[in-house]
C-alpha cells in the first residue's frame, strides 16, 4: 500500500512538472508573440499620400512625425542634402489624396521653409484648391496631416518645375491671368492705372514695343497704329483698344462677376485672417465687426475670377437672427490670447470623449466645461450633442460633431503664425 502511494506520488510530480513547464512554454510564446507585435506596432508609419501634378504623379518623403512609437525627428537639413527634385512640367493642379481608410482629420498645406513647413493660410481653409505659379523654380511643397489620438506626420514633396510656356510669350501663363502687349511709347505706368480702377482682372505680365518691333516679332497680330493696348488671356487675345480709355471701358463691362446670396449659420469667425464660415462654406471680408458665431445671416457674395474660388468679396451682410446672450458670458472666455476653451453640452456618450481628451490634441486648450444641458437666456434648453470654443474675447466656433471640433482645433495651431504675421506680432 505504501509503495502504492509513493508511485501515485511520482507520477502526480511528473505530471505537475509537464504542466509548469507547458505553461511556461506557452508563457514564452505569448510574451514573444507580444513582443513581436508591440515591435509591429511600434514600426507603423503614417500613410503615405498620393500626390499628383496634373497627371504626374510625384513621391513625397516621409519627414518627422508622431505615431504609435512617440516622436520620430529627423534633420531636415540633412535630409534635403540627400533628395533629388523630380522633374515635373507645370500643371494647375496639385492633388493629394490619403488612403481612405487612414483618411486625416486636418491637412495643412505650404511650402517648407527654414526647417519647417510655412502654411499658406487660404489654401489650407480651402482645401481643395492649390495655386501654382506657371515658373521654372525648384519648389519643396509640405504638407501636415493630423489624426486623432496625437498621430501627426509632415511630408515633404521637392520638385524640379519647368514652365510650360503658352504659344506664344505675350499670353498669360496662369489660367485667370491676364497679360497686355503695349504697342508704342508710353511714359504712363499703364498697369498701376488700371488698378487704379475698382477692376477684377489679375494681371501677371505687361510688355511695350514699337510698331516696327511688334510686327517683326509677332506679324500675326497685324498690328496697324500706335499706340495699341492689346489684352490676352491665357488662351488667346480678348481685345484691343487704340486707347488707355478704350481699354478701361472694356474691362468694366467684362469683368467676370458672379452674384449670389447665401443664407446660413455663422459656425467658425477669425477676425485676424478676415475669415468667416457659414455652415460649411468659407468667405473672406474686410468689414466683420457686427458678425458673431452662431447668427444666421445672409450674405450677397460677388465671384470675381470665376478660377480662382477665393477671389470674391462680399457686397453685403444681413443678419436675421441673433445669437443667444448667454454666450457672451465673460466666465466662457479663455484667459490665454494662444489658447482655447471649451463649452461641450449633451448626453454622456457625447461628452464621454472630453473627459480624458488627448493631450496632443488638445494642447491649445486651456479648460473644458462639460454640462448635459444649457438654459438659454430664451428660456429654450440645448440638450442635444454640442461644442462651443472661444478665445479671449468671444465665441469663434461651434459644431455638433468631436471630429469636426478636432479639425478646428488643429486648424488653430497651424494657423496661429498667420496670425501672428496678420497683427505684426
Amino acid at each position: 500500500m505504501e509503495l502504492e502511494e509513493k508511485r501515485e506520488s511520482s507520477e502526480r510530480l511528473r505530471l505537475n512538472k509537464k504542466i509548469m513547464w507547458g505553461i511556461t512554454i506557452i508563457s514564452i510564446l505569448l510574451a514573444m508573440f507580444y513582443i513581436d507585435k508591440q515591435k509591429v506596432y511600434k514600426e507603423e508609419k503614417p500613410p503615405m499620400p498620393t500626390v499628383l501634378l496634373g497627371e504626374q504623379e510625384l513621391h513625397p518623403i516621409l519627414s518627422t512625425y508622431t505615431w504609435n512609437a512617440g516622436k520620430i525627428e529627423k534633420e531636415i537639413k540633412d535630409l534635403t542634402k540627400l533628395i533629388e527634385y523630380q522633374h515635373a512640367e507645370f500643371r494647375e493642379n496639385l492633388n493629394i489624396e490619403f488612403p481612405k481608410d487612414q483618411q486625416p482629420i486636418f491637412i495643412a498645406r505650404g511650402n517648407y521653409y527654414n526647417g519647417g513647413i510655412q502654411v499658406e493660410p487660404y489654401q489650407t481653409l480651402y482645401s481643395n484648391f492649390t495655386l501654382l505659379r506657371n515658373e521654372s523654380r525648384k519648389e519643396i511643397y509640405s504638407i501636415k496631416a493630423y489624426w486623432k489620438d496625437g498621430k501627426r506626420a509632415e511630408y515633404i514633396i521637392p520638385v524640379n518645375i519647368k514652365e510650360v510656356s503658352p504659344e506664344k510669350n505675350y499670353l498669360a501663363r496662369n489660367k485667370g491671368y491676364h497679360s497686355l502687349l503695349i504697342v508704342g511709347d508710353t511714359d504712363k505706368n499703364v498697369i498701376d492705372e488700371l488698378y487704379s480702377e475698382p477692376l477684377h482682372f489679375l494681371f501677371e505680365t505687361s510688355n511695350s514695343l514699337g510698331l516696327k518691333d511688334v510686327n517683326d516679332i509677332y506679324p500675326e497680330l497685324q498690328v496697324k497704329e500706335e499706340p495699341s493696348y492689346i489684352l490676352f488671356d491665357h488662351k488667346k487675345e480678348v481685345f484691343r483698344a487704340a486707347s488707355l480709355e478704350e481699354l478701361l471701358k472694356y474691362m468694366k463691362e467684362n469683368t467676370y462677376s458672379k452674384k449670389s446670396t447665401i443664407e446660413g449659420k455663422v459656425t467658425k469667425l477669425d477676425r485676424n485672417l478676415g475669415v468667416i464660415q457659414v455652415d460649411d462654406k468659407i468667405f473672406t471680408a474686410a468689414d466683420m465687426e457686427e458678425v458673431k458665431v452662431g447668427q444666421k445671416i445672409s450674405l450677397e457674395v460677388i465671384q470675381l475670377n470665376k478660377d480662382i474660388p477665393y477671389y470674391r468679396a462680399i457686397e453685403n451682410i444681413n443678419v436675421i437672427k441673433a445669437p443667444d446672450t448667454v454666450f457672451s458670458a465673460a466666465k466662457w472666455l479663455a484667459k490665454d490670447a494662444e489658447k482655447v476653451s471649451i463649452l461641450a453640452i449633451g448626453p454622456s456618450a457625447f461628452t464621454e470623449q472630453f473627459k480624458s481628451p488627448n493631450k496632443e490634441d488638445f494642447k491649445l486648450v486651456e479648460n473644458i466645461e462639460i454640462q448635459e444641458t444649457l438654459t438659454l437666456k430664451n428660456g429654450e434648453a440645448i440638450t442635444d450633442a454640442a461644442v462651443y470654443v472661444f478665445n479671449d474675447k468671444e465665441l469663434v466656433f461651434q459644431r455638433d460633431e468631436f471630429d469636426q471640433l478636432l479639425n478646428y482645433l488643429f486648424e488653430f495651431e497651424m494657423l496661429m503664425p498667420a496670425r501672428k504675421e496678420r497683427n505684426g506680432l
